[in-house]
Formats: C-alpha cells, structure tokens, sequence
C-alpha cells in the first residue's frame, strides 16, 4: 500500500486514488508529509527537523485514511418516494401537454404536423398511471418518443 499524507492542504492518497482538501484530527503541528511505501515511509517536518524513517505508521494516520476512505465511498442510492414519483410524473405530463393539442397532430389543422402523435398520447398515458397510482422504488419510465414533424 502506497500512502503520500500532507496536512496542510488536507491532501491524501492511497494507491494513487488522491483526495484534497480532506479535514482530520490529531495530525501533529510540525508534519509536513508522510510517504509511505507497503513497509516502511518517512515523515517530513515543517520545522527543520530531517526526515523520520519510519516501520510503523504512527496513530493518526488512521484518521487521516478515514477522512480518505470517506471521501472514497459513494453515498448511498436514495430510493424515490411514491411522492417522488409523482412529482416525476406530473412534471412529464405538464411537460408533453402540447402534443396532445388537436391542432398540433393535425395535417389539416397544422404545417408542420406532428406525425407521431398517437406514440405521446401512448407515453402519457403510461406516465398517467405513476401520477394516479404513485408507487415508491425505482421506475422503468417510459421512453420519451422523438418528436417526428412532418410538412404538408
């Protein structure tokens, strides 16, 4: 395991993964760095002090490679509410009123059409059923079809 700490700037890499700007206790005033490499490292001082070798990584490290391992973990998935859902689906609807419009599929009535009027009206409708029936979790959401406009 290959570990490079500097605190003043919060900087810490395991493995080449680094994170900047990281907040941890204990680190003491006059570390600069510390470099470690699988078995042994060193430790850099900022107030003139040479190099420590080192076999052991001393106790805080450990906060400074939690601060990193933090960092590192993606959050938690949150899982939609049937509220969300909702929200979700009217959003949709209100967003894709206009293809339901008469005149707007209408070869008569509109130039250009929209020529796949019958595929939204089919959208909505499976939307429609999450802003009646709101159901938590995951959806598989219908696909939003490509508008098709064709001129008379």
């Amino acid at each position: 395991m290959k570990i490079s700490i500097i605190p003043i700037d919060g900087t810490v890499c395991e493995d080449g993964i680094c994170y900047i700007h990281l907040t941890w206790e204990d680190t003491p005033t006059d570390v600069h760095a510390l470099q470690w490499q699988d078995e042994s490292g060193w430790i850099e001082y900022n107030d003139g002090k040479p190099n420590e070798d080192i076999i052991d990584l001393p106790d805080w490290v450990a906060n400074a490679l939690d601060a990193w391992t933090e960092a590192n973990t993606p959050p938690a998935p949150t899982i939609a509410t049937a509220e969300d859902n909702k929200a979700r689906a009217m959003f949709i609807l209100e967003e894709t009123d206009w293809t339901t419009t008469a005149d707007v599929g209408n070869a008569q009535m509109s130039n250009p059409y929209l020529a796949n009027q019958a595929e939204f009206i089919a959208f909505r409708s499976a939307v429609r059923q999450y802003a009646i029936y709101p159901v938590a979790g995951d959806i598989a959401w219908p696909v939003l079809p490509t508008e098709n406009w064709v001129k008379v």
